[in-house]
């Protein structure tokens, strides 16, 4: 019954062995490796003692005595380094590395003297290497102790079997010894072990599930991240070849004016009053193109990746102000009335230029599709975390066709001031944008008074 029993233990310690070995091939994990090596070592260790099966003499009957004495020695001399290394690749521990480096030369040195010297010499080296495994059982228990303080992954099972392994190994030297009187017996390394395997691959298999887990989350993250880049790609692609549409076409006409007027003047085909007529015309043009130009370059500056979104404390009276008045000339052209009302004096968070970009976009476009006489309202109303403006109108208002893609890049989105004032297209898709980057939203209306457009957008409040 005994020897049955210790055959059924060294079958399980050889099939672990082997399943931790191809587990290392599969996913170069060096904590398999060593506890494949341990295995294989206590499997080597338990077919050569004297008081178990004897076993390896029965498959190499050609093997002597005294090489079957070295190989066992040799074995059960490997258990203490590759615990240790098990353990250490298992939950490093970087401030006893130098202790670890040190107790692997010691056992080396123990086990290079098995190699070289004969039985008589190295069956005196027992007490040494008793030392060395309650050594590396030291080592151990300051790995797992600390692996269970940071309660990583595994850390309790280990520790688990390391100490129940350790009565077994103990109570097995006590008897090599002859600190315990023990006639024959079980193996109680093999007994120990076995359950050590037991708490090992319970240890293993959750961190296996855990790196599992977090091999989908990767995934998860790396497929969201694919995801997000394809569509920045993609929304790149379109932005280029749109851009570059409407940059060619908007600034091909005005240099196709300037260049037959050149032509004509150069030609002596036309006077100096219908040069001066055809001069205004262009002038309208260059500063419809220089606007649009301005408008592409600073949205193209704030949308880079090399410049972060940066929001700070603004002054909505100033920035509002400022623009009204570099705008006045158009304003006064079309003689509109344009009043800033509400709280006018909050402070907001937002990037500075990006505020400009918009605020500049919603009002040039008001005062755009507003007719002569009319009146464009600045409405600042704040509340305890927000602060919303309102550009309102009594224009020409947007047709409902319009309002469904009107904050994309679209040709459809262009059309003309009331005063025959061209529009480039790109000024709400810019003013959405940036908008949304400082974490904010637009959206637009008709006038409740019957006629004209509200926008409305919200920023966050300063106080």
């Amino acid at each position: 019954m005994q020897q049955l029993i210790e055959l059924m233990e060294i079958g399980a310690i050889a099939t672990f062995a082997a399943y931790n070995l191809v587990l290392y091939r599969q996913v170069k994990k060096s904590y398999y490796l060593y506890l494949g090596l341990l295995s294989f070592s206590i499997f080597m260790r338990a077919t050569l003692v004297d008081d178990g099966s004897m076993i390896f003499f029965t498959f190499f009957p050609d093997v002597s005595l005294e090489m079957g004495r070295k190989i066992e020695y040799f074995s059960s001399y490997m258990g203490a380094p590759l615990s240790v290394l098990f353990c250490y690749t298992l939950y490093p521990l970087p401030a006893i590395k130098r202790y670890v480096n040190g107790f692997l030369i010691l056992c080396g040195l123990l086990l290079l003297f098995v190699l070289v010297t004969p039985y008589s010499l190295y069956y005196h080296s027992l007490t040494a290497n008793s030392i060395l495994v309650l050594l590396s059982y030291v080592i151990m228990y300051t790995l797992l102790i600390k692996a269970v303080k940071e309660k990583r992954v595994g850390s309790w099972y280990v520790l688990a079997g390391t100490l129940l392994c350790f009565l077994f190994v103990m109570a097995e030297l006590s008897k090599i010894l002859g600190i315990w009187e023990m006639e024959g017996g079980p193996n109680l390394v093999n007994s120990g072990f076995v359950i050590f395997i037991f708490f090992q691959s319970i240890a293993l298999s959750e961190i296996f599930a855990h790196s599992f887990k977090e091999n989908e989350e990767l995934n998860k993250n790396l497929e969201k991240r694919v995801e997000e880049k394809t569509a920045e790609i993609t929304r790149a692609s379109l932005l280029r070849d749109t851009l570059i549409r409407i940059i060619s076409h908007d600034i091909r006409g005005p240099m196709s004016n300037l260049k037959s007027v050149i032509s004509l003047v150069q030609e002596d085909q036309v006077g100096v009053d219908q040069v001066k007529e055809f001069m205004g015309t262009i002038d309208k043009s260059v500063d419809h193109t220089i606007q649009m130009l301005d408008e592409l370059m600073e949205w193209g500056h704030a949308a880079s990746q090399n410049k972060r979104i940066e929001q700070e404390e603004i002054d909505l009276r100033e920035i509002i102000e400022s623009i009204v008045q570099n705008m006045s000339r158009h304003i006064e052209e079309k003689k509109l009335d344009v009043k800033l009302s509400g709280d006018l004096d909050a402070a907001c968070l937002f990037d500075k230029g990006a505020l400009k970009i918009v605020i500049r976009n919603l009002i040039s476009n008001a005062v755009k599709f507003t007719e002569k006489g009319g009146h464009v309202n600045v409405v600042v109303n704040k509340n305890d975390r927000n602060i919303s403006i309102e550009i309102q109108d009594n224009g020409i208002g947007i047709p409902d066709e319009m309002k469904a893609n009107l904050f994309e890049m679209k040709k459809d989105n262009k059309r003309r001031g009331t005063d025959n004032e061209k529009s480039s297209g790109v000024g709400l898709f810019i003013c959405k944008d940036l908008i949304t980057q400082n974490g904010g939203d637009i959206s637009v209306a008709d006038n409740p008074e019957g006629k004209g457009t509200i926008f409305k957008f919200e920023l966050k409040s300063a106080s």
